[in-house]
């Protein structure tokens, strides 16, 4: 089972997992517990046993808080809401495309992901302040990686839970078909504001824990003022990203079957009309042979598989 639980204070758990399935926070108080963000659905049952693993029955959910609508952040909600009655609480956009159950700008229907929408029972808003844990966040909106995309900033302790608009000097892929032209410049700005922060530590959304907060968010910005100055690049990094997340999706598989997975989504067609200006198919051998030469990702057996730890 991946996944590593790192005590953070006496009311908060942070669910270190693979990249497959978001980070997990758990927030304890008197009341109950609150998870913010539940993993990848076909990863639910690992999730549900790192619940309990931290101390928390599944059945007793006080609350689940969704950073963002992408399947990786929201796989075990339905299921968790159904088992514990929890209400789940999102930002205004992400709920208003959960209740229309809108598979676009959750982008299942667009990367071909496993997914199950979910109900919306409260929204969260800018500069809302929540108390979590014993302790008081800040509601924050981060957009450019996903609109409506949320974040929490604890005040006292500099903490800043950044989901997937910073991980350590990296950040979520950016789909300008579904996010719009200017998600890079609204990443940007993000960053930007987020810089403008007390930070101490970064909790990102995947990966571990970034202690010296500032810089993390530096190198993210240095990287999007890249990508805005050379969109190429931006786009080289969304097929790596998504042939990375689909090689952990689908598990060993013969470099033709996931040709004929991408030849039938939306996403690689359009990446490579609108940015990269040669044939899908060029494209997809050329970055999966970066994606091996890279270590990402090997083949056994004849079958690619990705490297990195779902």
């Amino acid at each position: 089972m991946s996944g590593r639980l790192l005590e953070l204070a006496p009311g908060l758990c942070m669910v270190q997992r693979g990249w497959l399935s978001a980070n997990h926070f758990i927030f304890r108080d008197d009341q109950g517990a609150t998870l913010l963000d539940s993993g990848y659905i076909a990863q639910v049952r690992e999730t549900m046993a790192l619940l309990r693993q931290a101390g928390v029955d599944p059945h007793r959910l006080r609350r689940i808080i969704s950073s963002h609508l992408h399947c990786d952040h929201v796989g075990a909600n339905a299921l968790l809401q159904r088992l514990s009655g929890c209400p789940i609480a999102t930002s205004r956009i992400a709920g208003l495309a959960a209740q229309r159950r809108d598979a676009w700008a959750a982008w299942p229907a667009y990367y071909g992901q496993d997914y199950r929408f979910f109900p919306v029972h409260e929204t969260l808003r800018q500069d809302q302040r929540v108390a979590l844990g014993g302790l008081e966040w800040l509601v924050l909106e981060l957009p450019g990686h996903a609109a409506g995309q949320l974040g929490l900033f604890c005040p006292d302790t500099g903490w800043l839970i950044s989901a997937d608009a910073a991980w350590g000097g990296d950040f979520g892929v950016l789909t300008c078909r579904i996010e719009g032209w200017d998600a890079p410049l609204r990443q940007r700005d993000t960053l930007r504001r987020l810089l403008t922060l007390p930070v101490t530590t970064l909790l990102p959304g995947h990966g571990p824990l970034q202690e010296d907060g500032p810089a993390s968010l530096e190198r993210c910005l240095q990287r999007v003022e890249s990508f805005i100055r050379q969109p190429r690049r931006m786009a080289e990094d969304q097929v790596r990203k998504i042939l990375l997340y689909h090689l952990l999706m689908k598990g060993p598989v013969e470099r033709e079957a996931l040709w004929r997975f991408e030849q039938g989504l939306p996403w690689l067609p359009e990446t490579c009309r609108t940015w990269l200006e040669d044939s899908p198919r060029l494209v997809f051998e050329r970055m999966l042979d970066e994606l091996l030469a890279r270590g990402l990702a090997t083949v056994d057996a004849g079958r690619l598989r990705a490297t990195l730890d779902a």
